[in-house]
């Protein structure tokens, strides 16, 4: 039963986690070294998958095991300093509400429940003011196309939180160069341009593309001012290939079609607004799977995707054209990363390697991740944020090229502390 599968991964993962903390270290690893860097006192720069975003929301669980938050641990063996995140009070821990795991249909699907309690809103769309000083400057929202929008506050609640006595004016790169300065920070991530990705596929490219030349213009005036006058050291991170991502690949032709029960033929809307019969080049997006709408008839009593003339809506899918078009624009942008990373002497991360590595099951003594749905133990439950073994992963990932580059030695992350998707009824790690 698919359950059971569901479990028995999970707990796989647990384990194999465990045989890797068991392997004998090596002498390299016993002699943490922070090489040309100076890690005393680091600044985490990015967007959702920098603050710890998980499930569908930032909750405090999520910011505990950011990335930025594994990483700073691991520079501690290295000469790194104290490290805050703008965390939720306990009393308001679960932040902006989250998905959780439920259970499962009795033919194995995944259900899920929103948390809504112990939220930290003080208002619709406002959440309590966070008071304190903090390195972790991760946002969720953020693209490269905001970093310099002067007012952002007021369209970004998870901004407003932390702004403190700045300007509502300021833009988050002044906030984040401020700080810096402030803090006499020494190393920095930047981890920038998931977003402006995402924003166009997640909702089937509805929304527009960051026009390469802006990217370049903000992204580069970004790490000049994360350098500084200080000179400081650090490291980027590439755009992943977000088609790659669960959200874009549970719901299939084939698996709609199992949800009928029968072979039939699907229409959507294209990005042209045309209507044509769906195959297997098309990616539809992880909510059309609870939406509720397929088979739905409409006034004229045509099924909703069923029937040419009440298609599937074109923000429910990405067609070939619009997958073409984000896989170009990703590698624009990378290409863009790449120059400013070698052009400036900082590390690079390629997230995009990272993600290959597990885009087909990988044997991790004897139990599979991978970047599948649930079963993967990578992704969270919106199929585009990492679970804390995810995090865990990527900040191995940062390690290796921080490591590569500074002639550092960063002790990996211990993947065994963090877990991969939660079950109902497990306890946090």
């Amino acid at each position: 039963m698919l359950k059971k599968n569901y479990v028995a991964k999970s707990l796989l993962a647990l384990v194999a986690a465990g045989a890797i903390v068991s392997c004998k270290p090596s002498l390299q690893e016993n002699s943490p070294s922070n090489g040309q860097a100076d890690f005393s006192r680091y600044v985490a720069v990015g967007n959702s998958l920098t603050a710890g975003y998980a499930d569908g929301g930032l909750y405090l669980e999520g910011q505990q095991n950011s990335f930025p938050e594994i990483l700073a641990k691991q520079f501690k063996a290295v000469g790194g300093g104290e490290f805050n995140s703008p965390f939720f009070a306990e009393a308001q821990a679960n932040g902006s509400g989250y998905a959780q795991l439920s259970g499962f249909t009795a033919t194995g699907t995944p259900v899920t429940s929103t948390v809504t309690t112990n939220l930290a809103y003080v208002a619709p769309g406002r959440f309590a003011k966070y008071e304190g000083t903090f390195n972790n400057f991760g946002m969720p929202e953020m693209k490269v196309a905001f970093l310099e929008s002067n007012g952002y506050a007021a369209n970004n609640p998870f901004f407003a939180r932390i702004l403190g006595s700045a300007s509502a004016n300021s833009t988050y790169m002044d906030v984040v160069e401020a700080a810096m300065n402030d803090q006499k920070a020494t190393f920095f991530s930047f981890w920038e341009g998931q977003t402006d990705v995402l924003g166009f596929a997640y909702t089937g490219g509805s929304q527009t593309l960051t026009p390469v030349t802006q990217f370049e213009t903000i992204y580069n005036r970004s790490v000049n001012k994360l350098i500084g006058t200080a000179k400081r050291k650090g490291v980027l991170g590439t755009i992943g290939d977000v088609l790659g991502l669960p959200y874009f690949n549970v719901v299939t032709v084939k698996a709609l079609q199992a949800a009928v029960g029968q072979p039939v033929t699907f229409y959507v809307r294209t990005g042209t607004n045309t209507v044509v019969p769906a195959d297997s080049t098309f990616k539809f997006t992880l909510p059309l799977s609870s939406a509720g709408l397929i088979g739905v008839p409409d006034a004229q009593k045509r099924p909703y995707g069923l029937h040419p003339g009440n298609p599937i809506a074109s923000n429910w899918v990405l067609d070939p054209t619009e997958q073409a078009l984000i896989r170009t624009r990703t590698n624009e942008y990378n290409a863009k990363i790449k120059e400013i990373a070698s052009r400036n002497d900082l590390a690079l991360v390629d997230i995009d390697d990272l993600m290959r590595q597990f885009a087909t099951p990988k044997m991790v003594n004897g139990a599979e991740l991978s970047t599948a749905f649930i079963t993967g133990n990578i992704f969270s439950l919106d199929g585009i944020h990492p679970t804390p073994l995810g995090n865990a992963l990527t900040a191995n990932a940062f390690i290796k090229a921080i490591n590569q580059h500074y002639n550092a030695n960063v002790p990996i992350v211990n993947v065994a502390h963090y877990r991969g998707v939660k079950f109902p009824g497990a306890a946090a790690k």
